[in-house]
């Protein structure tokens, strides 16, 4: 495992909550079935929710790639 400075273990770890918190969500994942095009309030949820799911994924591939650089 990388040795990570305080900071870095704090910032991990809200992104770990904020996952949680994403996948706990009933965006997270579109239902079989589901045609988007139809309800654009509904379309508009679930774009939200994986677009937020994306930044918290990009957000600790990036503090992982400073970990690792650090040595």
């Amino acid at each position: 495992m990388w040795k990570m400075t305080l900071k870095q273990r704090r910032q991990h770890g809200e992104l770990v909550a904020r996952l949680d918190v994403l996948k706990k969500s009933p965006y997270s994942s579109v239902p079989a079935g589901y045609s988007f095009g139809e309800d654009a309030e509904e379309d508009k949820k679930y774009e939200d929710a994986l677009a937020n799911l994306a930044t918290v994924l990009e957000e600790m591939h990036d503090l992982d790639q400073k970990v690792s650089e650090q040595g």
